[in-house]
């Protein structure tokens, strides 16, 4: 009890030690071109140092207020969700103020990027590569999903085997699916119970609820996100809430069986102390690719953030999310190639549909020139996952220059898959069989930002992980289940550093993480592993650096960015197998790679035309891979397992346009070229180096037009090129196969219909795949057009 009055007292005390001559006022109004007001202007203010974002909305005489606000420097930022118009600034706050924001055509609405060093950053002033989706575009395009949203990205391959609720993965820069770390608002997000401990298995079931924005940088990023960095990041972050109570109703259906609902409400409440953000989602596709691939998902995110001063306050976000999908069977190849041996890479060639249905029902099939059979339609396989992301920060701003803030998460994640003997494979279970996958991740992190003078900005952190990966199979976890866990520490520091009156930007970080371990529990029998918590695992040292140069009368833009980062081994590579079986080695080295890229972006006719190119190297100098044979294995692994060995490079370049010719059209569009190869064969056979699955070109474009202040059309597309990967067959081989890139366009009419100042009623009509392109991304089939 003298414990809990003692902090008690100190947590009064820092409350009543607030100079309340801090919380300042901030006012203006948003304007055009011409200088008049604009109306329904969405408002963002940043706080250059705890990274907060507010929010607001202007009002009828373009008028807009954030009340009792710290004193500090701020970022400003508006755009006009009716046209091309945006506008940012920088703010010190030293007293009520008032700044307004005068709109210019831009080829970006946004301006303000935040995952680059964790702070906001102008656009001019970042030095990594980074592009942002806002909740402006994602409504725009009427967009599902967060990988759907960020499709158009440079650098970026979004890979989805059929349609909404499939699998999906994600490559950056041409690397592997584990090497994109995601995060939710600046925390990371993955699955322990998955095998490389990733978030790709849910990237699926991450539909669009409360996003405020998607940002993704490019490049390495371990030294402020840790794990699994080494390709880029994707930050989701949350609705803010604040401003007038506001709130919406979405309903939609169509093609697919597919039908949408969305309730989501937010506000503030007592100027903005107290404010939220919520919203409630059901995504229920009845029929999917085929007629026979249905999808749920039920989800709720939220976010809400209580200031008991101007400096302190407390912060609460949800996520959690909910499905069930109807899995199909892999795709194999025909009997005609596996007649002809391993021989040459084949072009693939799917088997007709009726031919396809034929097989399904395991009746007599014409092959032709079919040189694959792509996925069937499995009656009684299904996949139920969920995941739950909540988390709960305490920031308090000391001073204008000095503030902390100390966050707990909680990822939860749960899959399952059953299957029964009604599909139509020769190697279907004789009853039902059920594999459950369990994992989750308890993270504790602090940070101390301090001004130190008028160039340098300092962050100190420390950052807490426990994990633990649980699986069993059947409905009895006490015959045969796996319980692994591990632990891990990190401290991690970075200095900001601006010069020249802010036109050299110089950012220096590192990062050092050690692992703890613990004896891995297999029910039914002892494991391999006894003693292994006294075993040392190396540790993870990573260290990065940035450097911008702007030249303001020219507009131009010189960056550069090198870094290392690491993939922390997982539970299952560290300790995974059961039965007689085991897989893991606890001594595992992190996974390491060093990247690096030079770019230029250039801002051209008053911003309306923006021009960025960037070319970029990353090696993977150690991975972990499965290795058949392990001569001395301390832990007796007689089928093979897990060890360290070589890795591989990727380089390339993206080029990136952004032009608005007038304040009602906007033009964005992308090339990314990636040439990636592993330092071990991918297909022995044939020696063959290049990574597997990796399109060499990648075109994208965007396109809004304003017919008027009502009424939009967006325009999306992205294009890869062909790709080779191997499918396995019914003698336990693999062949390899060249797939033809698929080519995937949407279109979106968009009208709303103004009810009174405050509500309107939206209408949407949305074109899916509208080049009618039948895809077999790794030989399974998308759909067609649907609406």
């Amino acid at each position: 009890m003298t414990l809990i009055r003692n902090i008690f007292v100190v947590l009064v005390a820092i409350l009543m030690s607030q100079n309340l001559v801090w919380a300042d006022d901030l006012t203006g109004r948003v304007l055009d071109p011409q200088r008049s007001v604009v109306p329904d202007a969405q408002v963002r203010l940043f706080d250059r140092k705890t990274g907060q974002l507010r929010t607001t909305v202007s009002n009828s005489e373009g008028g807009f207020s954030f009340r009792g606000i710290p004193r500090g420097d701020y970022l400003l930022e508006a755009d006009a969700s009716s046209s091309a118009l945006t506008a940012s600034r920088q703010v010190s706050l030293r007293g009520d103020q008032s700044a307004d924001l005068e709109l210019k055509i831009s080829g970006t609405n946004v301006e303000v990027l935040v995952t680059a060093v964790g702070t906001p950053q102008s656009i001019e002033e970042t030095a990594k590569a980074i592009d942002v989706v806002d909740a402006d575009q994602i409504a725009q395009r009427d967009e599902l999903s967060v990988t759907e949203a960020i499709r158009t990205l440079p650098g970026i391959r979004v890979k989805q085997l059929e349609g909404p609720g499939s699998f999906v993965s994600i490559r950056t820069r041409g690397l592997r699916n584990q090497d994109t770390a995601v995060l939710i608002d600046g925390m990371r997000f993955r699955d322990a119970g998955s095998i490389q401990g990733d978030a790709t298995a849910f990237l699926e079931d991450m539909t669009i609820v409360d996003t405020e924005r998607i940002e993704v940088l490019r490049g390495s990023g371990s030294s402020l996100y840790g794990s699994h960095a080494l390709g880029g990041v994707i930050n989701v972050t949350s609705r803010p809430g604040g401003g007038r109570t506001h709130g919406e109703f979405r309903a939609e259906g169509g093609g697919l069986g597919m039908i949408r609902s969305v309730l989501g409400m937010g506000g503030g409440l007592a100027a903005d102390r107290f404010t939220y953000s919520g919203s409630v989602s059901q995504l229920n596709v009845t029929k999917g690719a085929r007629d026979g691939t249905p999808y749920r998902n039920t989800a709720t995110q939220g976010a809400a953030k209580y200031s008991f001063t101007p400096g302190i306050s407390l912060n609460g976000r949800l996520w959690y999310s909910d499905s069930y999908l109807a899995t199909t069977e892999n795709p194999t190849y025909s009997p005609a190639t596996l007649a002809n041996g391993t021989g040459p890479i084949y072009k693939a060639v799917a088997l007709p549909l009726d031919q396809l249905e034929r097989f399904e029902r395991k009746q007599p099939y014409t092959v032709g020139n079919a040189t694959f059979i792509p996925n069937q339609i499995n009656p009684d396989g299904r996949r139920l996952g969920n995941f739950l992301s909540g988390a709960l920060t305490f920031q308090h701003q000391i001073s204008p220059n000095s503030s902390y803030h100390v966050g707990y998460q909680r990822v939860d994640t749960k899959r399952t898959y059953l299957d029964g003997p009604a599909g139509p494979g020769l190697f279907e279970p004789a009853g039902t069989s059920r594999s459950n996958f369990d994992g989750y991740t308890d993270t504790i992190q602090a940070h101390f930002d301090q001004r130190a003078g008028g160039y340098n900005f300092i962050t100190l952190g420390y950052e807490f992980e426990a994990e633990k990966y649980y699986t069993f199979n059947g409905s009895n976890a006490g015959t045969n289940s796996i319980d692994l866990r591990q632990r891990s520490n990190a401290f991690y520091v970075q200095d900001q550093i601006r010069l020249i009156e802010g036109q050299l930007q110089l950012t220096v970080a590192g990062r050092a993480q050690s692992f703890k371990l613990k004896t891995p529990a297999f029910a039914g029998s002892p494991g391999p592993y006894t003693g292994v918590s006294a075993v040392e695992p190396p540790n993870a040292y990573t260290g990065d650096g940035s450097l911008a140069y702007f030249f303001r009368q020219s507009g131009t833009k010189l960056r550069g960015h090198i870094g290392n980062s690491f993939r922390a081994p997982s539970g299952y590579e560290r300790y995974g197998g059961g039965g007689t079986s085991f897989y893991g080695d606890p001594r595992l080295r992190p996974e390491r790679s060093i990247a690096m890229d030079g770019g230029i972006d250039q801002w051209l006719f008053g911003s309306r035309l923006q021009l960025g190119g960037t070319i970029y190297y990353t090696k993977l100098q150690e991975l972990i891979r499965f290795d058949s044979f392990l001569p001395g294995d301390p832990f007796g692994r007689r089928f093979g397992g897990y060890a360290n060995g070589g890795g591989g490079i990727a380089r390339g370049f993206e080029f990136s346009g952004k032009v608005s010719p007038t304040s009602k059209t906007n033009f964005q569009a992308s090339y990314t070229y990636v040439n990636a190869e592993s330092r071990t064969p991918t297909i022995p056979a044939i020696n063959y180096y290049d990574v597997l699955g990796n399109s060499k070109h990648t075109f994208t474009l965007t396109a809004t037009q304003w017919f008027a202040s009502r009424f939009n059309v967006a325009f999306d597309m992205s294009a890869v090129s062909d790709y080779t990967i191997t499918l396995f067959g019914l003698d336990f081989s693999s062949r390899p196969f060249t797939f033809n890139g698929p080519t995937k366009a949407d279109v979106v009419f968009h009208y709303e219909h103004p009810l009174s100042d405050q509500r309107s009623l939206e209408f949407y009509t949305k074109v899916e795949n509208i080049f009618n392109q039948q895809a077999y991304e790794d030989g399974f089939i998308g759909p067609r057009a649907w609406a």
